[in-house]
Parts: C-alpha cells; structure tokens; sequence
C-alpha cells in the first residue's frame, strides 16, 4: 500500500491561534516531532556520563539511533484526526481539499495514551516492506516490527511525557481511544500514515547504523521518560531564532541536520543541562585557605572511583559535609556522574546548606546552576541573589548564565537538572511517588551524585520511602552518600540492602567514624585504623541530669541560666514541645532583664526569618559574645543551625538526637569562654515519675527514650567520652531485643508504638505500588507534602485584620493592594504553620488550598483572634499560641 510523501506535511505538531481561536500559523507535526529529536541527539552527542548509564552494555551508535528513533515517537499520538481536529483550521489549512467546515470531532483526546495504543494496534497489519530510502516521492507502508512487544517499554516511556507514564496493558483495552463507526475512514488514512511515519524514521535513524524495523531494541533504560520530556521541554522552546514555527516541505534529513547544528545547541546552553566539570583538586581545595584536612576527610582518597552507595558516620563537626562534596567532586570529575543533589530534613538546613555551597560550585563546576528547591525557595534571599550574581553576569559577559538559572529556578522539578540542586528530602522522595512528573526528578537525580544529610533524622514511613529512590539509583547505575552522626544496625543494612546487598547480611564494621561502601555484593569498609597518626582524639562531656515534673524548668534552673548569662555565657534551653518553649521563654523575661531570645517553628515566615538571622548574629560562629544571652528553642536548632553555647540544657529525647543537640555545644574552638564554663557541659532534663508526659507525642519510641535515660543515669558521676559513646549508645539503644527489667509502661508505650510502626510500613508499601496505577497528584507543594510525609500535617493558618478597606495582613499589607504577582508570595510570607490537631480541636476550617484564614484584631502588640472554645494570640516576640477560654471577658484581657 502506498502513501503520498506529501501526507507527511499534512498534519499540524503546533498551532499559534488568534483571540478568536483560529489558526494563525502552524509548526508540522514531522518538524516538531524532528525538533525533539535533535535536541536528544545534540544532548547525547554532549553528555558522555549520562551516555554511559544509558548504554554500558550496548554498542553506543546503535542505541542512539533507537533512542532517537523513540523519541521522534514521542507525539505518535497525534498522527491522528482527533487530534488535528483541535485545531480545525491548521488542518483546514495544511488539506486544501478538506471539504467539511466543521471538525468531525469534539472530544477529548489523550495523545500520549494515544500513541502507545496505536503502536500496539497498528501492529495488527501485514503488509509489504520496502528497503527504499527514496520517500520524496512516495512512501511504501512497512511490515509490523519483529516483535511489537519488545518496542513497548520505549514507547511507554516515551509517551508519557505530558506527565505520566501508561502501562501499555491498560491501554490496549481503553475504550476511550478506541475511534468511533464515524471516523472509519479518516483512521484508515491515519493508520497509513503513522506506519509511513515509522518507515521514514527507520531510514533517517536506523538503516544509517545497519539496523531496521524487524530488529529488537536493546533493554529500555529507566532514565528515557525524563530524558525524552526534558528534551520535548526545550524541542518547543520557539522563538525567533530556535525552532521557529515551519509549515513548508523539506527533505527530512535536511531539516533534522540543520535543527541539529543551529537550534539544539542554542536551547541546550540556555537550559543549562550540559555542565562542564572541573578537574578534581583535592579535598584541600574545599577547605578554608590555610586549614587542613581533618581525620575523616582524609579517607577521600582511598575510596572507590566507582558508582556506588556511601554512608559516612562520624560527629557533629568532623568535617562530613566537605568530605562527601569531596568524594562527589572525584566521581563527577571521573565522569560517573553529571551534577550534585544535596537533600536535606528541613528548609532551614537547606537554605543554609545553598550558602555554604555557593561558595564551592565554581570549584566543581564551570558556570555552575546552583538551585534551591523546596515550597520557599522562591522567598530565600541568598537563592535570589545567586539568580541576581547570573543576571549580571549575563549582562556584562553576554553569556546565557541567567537564561539557564531562571528557567531551571521556574519550577522544582526542573531543580534537579543544573549542576547542583539544594533540596528539603521531600523533593526527592516525589520521585519515587504518583505525582505528575515525577520522573522528571528522577532523571534529575538519576544523573546525579545524591547526598542526603542526616539520614536518622527521618520516620520509618520516609525511610521506606528513601529506600526506593537509593533503589532507583543502584538500578540507574549511580551513586549516593548519606550522612549521619550514626545510624542503628538494623536500619543501617535496610540502606545497604537497596544497592544490590542480600537482605538479611549483617556484615558491619564497628569502628567509628566510619565510611561504609557497597556495590552489588561487594561491601567495603574505611576507617582510620589504619592510619593512626590521623584518629580523632578523645574528648569527655559532663553530663548532669536534673529530675523535673514532666522534665519542664523549675526556678532553680531559670535562676542558674540567669545567673550564667549575666556571667557572660551563651546559654541554650531546648524543649520538646512549642508551647513548653513559649512559657519558659516568658518565665526568663519576667525573672531578669537578660537578654533572652525565643526560636521555634510558629513564627509568620518573615518573622522566621529574622529570628534565624538574629540567632545566628548572636550564637553562631563569629556570633556577638560580648554580653550573655539565653536562646530557647524547639527542634529547629538541633540541625538547622550552626550556633554554639557555653551550656546546653535539654528536656529528654532519643540518644541520637540527644547527641546531635550536644553538638551545639561548645561546637567551635574559641581562646575565651566564661568562667566555670570552660569545660562543655551538659545538663538532661528528665522525668521525676515514669512518664514522659506530652513529649510521648514527639517521640513515641518510648523504648528509646527509657534507654537513653538509664545510660544517662549509669553514667553517674562520670563523664561522657566521644567518639565512642556514639556507636555504643546508639546501639544499645536501638538493639532489636527486648530488656528483661523493662517496665511495664515501657511496653504498653512500644505496642501503641509498633502499631504506628506496621501503619507507616504499610502505607509507605501502599503508595509505592499505587504509583503505576493511580492517576497522579498535580505536582504542587500540598500534594508533595501529603504524599512524603506520614501522620499530622501542619496546617497553614494565615491571621489578618479585617478593616474597612479590606484584609490587611499581619504585617500591614493590604491584599487588595496586591498585584497577581506579588499576592501569592506575601500571603505565604505572613502565613504561620500550626499543628493539623487543631483544626479539629479548635473547629478551624480550611479553604480549598488548604490555607485556614481567621481574623482577628490587635490590641496592644499582639493579634487576638476569638475561635471556637478559644483564642488565637500571635506576637513577633511569641509567635503563635492558643487558648481555652471561659467567658468574653477574657478575650478583652
């Protein structure tokens, strides 16, 4: 059966309509789908690590040629009249001889799903085959494959670039794409040309490298979905002088070619995807001038040059974070990896981490994309200014440096596609989720040396998780690093298990610190045994323990921390709870006139911001220590921030944690600290009874926290010694076998305990095999936070006035005064995160996003606002708070 070479120019890829919906120019549907095509060539051709994880066991022309061959596939679907009736004038135009005014369709049409049923059904057919490579004048419609089946992973992939990848099962039998009585006809004719645009792509693709339609393509490499969408992104980037809007004929190879050599290179330079690595250094070049590689960082070198995944276990301080960009620095400059994505527990720790890196990513990179991914990004000043620094630099180099960082910066999924992407873990843990797009993270990180920061900060639900996306990296050919003070044995070999290791294998290394490595079935080990001269020294921490009801301060403690700060040092009193924070902190304040400061999580994100800003000004490492001062703080301290006190008083919490809040103390060597605060001492607030009162909420292990206190409490009069107390504890604490002389309100807390434990583990199971058979989550902060997180949420409160010239925002904006640019940014600056509890306890109803809007008024410097059985109490001071109340008078007190 033959085909006119002309049916080939008559479908429409694109349209460029006028107000009234009518076509006013068109791009050829062979262009565009020639368009992305090149991109993918031109990017292959560039990117010699990402070629290597595509293909390490198979001739590398003749997979390009099948990976060009699929992705020129990508829009398959729309070789279809339900498609072009879309645009009903493109089609009117490009078929002069089209004779009905109106389009023989109206409904919807999924081209992606599209195209993956009809290869399957197109199949059907048996018809002659041609070896010509002459199309200009005629096209002769080609046999099926040899085998439909082995060509289905490539087109399922490639099909799914509008955001989900189809099964193909589910789509052979999809009776929404199956064409009506109606349209017989015109499908037949669709039919011949989808077989005719498979001849001419087999000629222009395969036959080059000795290959043809009834040949098998290799394994599909699970990177191709993201690859081929990403390529799709910047084949339709059209503007004046890339990929201009074409509807006149040309030879297919020509066109191709000249797309290749002209347009490709220009949107690959402004996307910023092809990065050029510098050569590596030494760990010496990350370091402060002048300063030398400390012991751990001294294993940089004898670890291997090899994809695989690396837990690095060593203290608060030790150097870690230099010693994995170290490490990552080697494999890129290897040529096993393209870019870096450093993921992090909180968007704290990663606006803080993008500082410290942005000083670092032109030692890596050359013209490095630094970007910052997480619901806030867009609101960080330092991220800002990294996009201002390349907007100047553009300016006065005329390079495409701030094309790239703004497009990569437009949204967080393409965050992971610069040279390094700074993350909270929920950005990565989409990728393994039913989200739109999600392989689009997964590509990014695919290609990707992975460092994930304090790994023992996570629940088992996120852990589970995380398993899958190290999972995806093993089977990816890359590599990871994670970071802990230490972890637990048993979920220490969960996170080996994920590169290939045999579940239930328990070899491990008991020093410390200690660089762990596995690949496959080989594991290896690093410590400094071996080299003695560079073993840490030994250091002792005294440990006081105070017996307190519900571990909450009493007046001796405030009248000691007072008295400490007016001695000058730098005291720090973390809580387990915001509310127990809150009352402490006025406790202080009505008890001296010492500087006292408040820091938690309940703070309006402007007011956030300047309490961050302010903590650090004064308790971090160059910090004002002039005067003493007291900090009490949540959480948000015991990773986020790199402050140091002279003493450190903590409630109760697990061994891990309570290790990692010691490490703020005395945390940098200084020639002067306070008397009696020369030595570092730390001093645990712990129950008087056998209870650890609403700190069970926190952490609900109460296992855990009854360990941790009785080596707390075996420590009598003795000190602390470091780094051995790390492995010792944390494995003792955390050991699977039950004590013999556990209490029995210990083990009525552990089966409340393991049943929330079975409940992560089952929906963690439960939404990663969902992820192929559910339609997806638009990709959107909400959706990523309800499908990475497990058990409460926050919930987005955003207090206002209500005046008579409209809603004025807590600091003083009215909203409609807002432009539609700047409206969406000042309401999440001004909104506060509260416990999800209280929506239900306080009858708090959110809008459709989820956001609760509750007016109030002020009265004096705070902002009260009456709610159900309650109010609402909010100061800058304070941050948000709320309370029972018995009757109206109370709210005007």
């Amino acid at each position: 059966m033959f085909v006119e070479a002309s049916a080939l120019y008559r479908y429409w890829g694109k349209a460029q309509l006028s107000k009234d919906k009518t076509a006013i120019g068109c791009h050829l549907l062979a262009w565009h789908s020639l368009d992305v095509a090149a991109v993918a060539a031109r990017w292959w051709d560039s990117a010699p690590a990402l070629r290597k994880q595509f293909c390490a066991d198979s001739a590398s022309a003749q997979y390009r040629a099948w990976l060009l061959f699929f992705v020129a596939l990508h829009d398959f679907g729309k070789w279809d009249i339900r498609f072009q009736a879309k645009c009903w004038s493109a089609w009117q135009a490009l078929n002069p001889d089209e004779t009905s005014r109106n389009p023989p369709w109206n409904g919807k049409w999924d081209h992606g799903a599209g195209g993956l049923y009809w290869l399957k059904k197109d199949a059907d057919i048996d018809i002659g085959h041609s070896d010509s490579d002459d199309f200009n004048d005629f096209l002769l419609v080609p046999s099926a494959p040899h085998s439909n089946q082995d060509w289905l992973p490539w087109m399922e992939a490639v099909a799914g670039h509008h955001g989900y990848v189809y099964a193909h099962h589910t789509i052979a039998t999809a009776d929404n794409l199956a064409l009506s009585a109606g349209l017989a006809g015109r499908g037949a004719t669709d039919k011949q040309v989808r077989q005719a645009w498979l001849q001419a792509l087999e000629i222009l693709f395969l036959q080059p490298v000795g290959l043809s339609l009834n040949d098998v393509p290799p394994p599909c490499s699970p990177l191709l979905a993201g690859f081929c969408s990403i390529a799709d992104w910047l084949g339709s980037w059209s503007t004046e002088d890339t990929f201009a809007y074409q509807a006149t004929q040309e030879p297919l190879a020509d066109y191709f070619l000249r797309r290749y050599d002209q347009d490709a290179p220009t949107v690959l330079a402004r996307s910023g995807l092809i990065s050029q690595v510098n050569n590596w250094k030494g760990i010496e070049a990350l370091l402060e001038p002048g300063l030398q590689p400390r012991q751990l960082q001294m294993l940089v070198n004898v670890l291997p040059e090899q994809p695989g995944l690396t837990i690095i276990e060593a203290p608060t301080g030790a150097g870690k974070t230099e010693t994995a960009l170290a490490y990552a620095w080697r494999l890129l400059a290897s040529g096993s990896a393209e870019s870096i994505i450093f993921a992090l527990p909180t968007q704290a720790t990663a606006n803080a981490m993008l500082s410290r890196l942005d000083n670092l990513a032109t030692l890596l990179f050359n013209e490095p994309n630094l970007i910052l991914a997480h619901g806030n990004s867009r609101f960080s000043h330092a991220f800002s200014a990294v996009k201002s620094r390349a907007e100047k630099v553009q300016k006065e180099e005329g390079e495409a440096w701030a094309q790239c960082c703004e497009w990569l910066s437009r949204s967080n999924k393409r965050a992971f596609l610069g040279q390094i992407g700074v993350c909270t873990i929920d950005q990565v843990l989409i990728s393994v989720l039913p989200v739109k797009h999600r392989f689009i993270r997964g590509f990014g990180i695919a290609r990707s040396v992975l460092l994930v920061d304090e790994v023992h900060a996570y629940d088992t639900y996120m852990h589970k998780l995380l398993e899958e996306v190290l999972h995806q990296q093993y089977l990816a050919g890359q590599s990871a690093l994670l970071l802990s003070a230490t972890l637990p044995p048993t979920l220490k070999q969960q996170l080996l298990d994920t590169y290939g290791g045999q579940p239930g294998e328990s070899s491990q290394d008991e020093s410390y610190p200690l660089i762990t490595w596995q690949q496959g079935n080989e594991r290896r080990f690093f410590d400094l045994y071996a080299m003695p001269e560079h073993l840490p020294g030994s250091f002792s921490l005294e440990v006081n323990r105070r017996y307190l009801c519900e571990m909450l301060p009493d007046e001796n403690l405030l009248a000691d921390m007072i008295a400490a700060a007016r001695a000058g040092a730098q005291v720090c009193l973390i809580c387990n709870l915001v509310d127990v924070a809150q009352q402490a902190y006025q406790r202080l304040c009505r008890a001296s006139d010492v500087d006292v400061m408040l820091f938690h999580s309940r703070f309006t994100l402007v007011d956030r911001g300047e309490k961050e800003a302010n903590t650090l000004t004064f308790f971090g490492k160059p910090g004002d220590r002039t005067v003493g001062r007291i900090l009490v703080a949540t959480q948000v301290v015991e990773q986020s921030l790199d402050v140091d006190f002279d003493w450190l008083i903590t409630q109760l919490c697990p061994a891990d944690l309570l290790f990692q809040r010691a490490g703020r103390l005395h945390r940098h060597k200084r020639d002067k600290r306070p008397t009696g605060f020369l030595q570092p001492v730390l001093t645990v607030l712990l129950p008087d009874e056998s209870d650890y009162g609403r700190s069970n909420f926190i952490y609900t292990n109460t296992r855990c926290m009854w360990r941790t206190q009785l080596l707390l409490e075996e420590l009598r009069d003795t000190p602390l010694i470091f780094p051995q107390a790390y492995r010792q504890w944390i494995n003792s604490v955390y050991k699977t076998e039950k004590s013999s002389d556990e209490p029995a309100w210990i083990e009525e807390g552990m089966q409340r305990f393991d049943q929330q434990e079975q409940s992560r583990r089952y929906n963690a199971r439960l939404m990663l095999n969902t992820t192929q058979r559910m339609t997806p989550f638009t990709d959107d902060d909400g959706h990523i936070r309800a499908v990475t997180r497990d058990g409460e949420m926050s919930l987005p409160l955003l207090p206002f006035i209500e005046t008579s010239t409209g809603r004025q925002l807590l600091n003083g904006q009215l909203i409609k005064t807002l432009n539609e640019f700047s409206v969406a940014e000042t309401l999440a600056l001004n909104r506060v995160n509260v416990p999800g509890s209280w929506q239900k306890k306080w009858k708090l109803e959110p809008d459709e996003e989820g956001v609760v809007w509750v007016a109030g008024q002020w009265l004096g410097d705070q902002w009260i606002a009456q709610i159900a059985g309650g109010k609402l109490i909010y100061s800058r001071e304070m941050g948000m708070k709320v309370t029972p109340i018995c009757s109206p008078k109370d709210f005007r007190n």
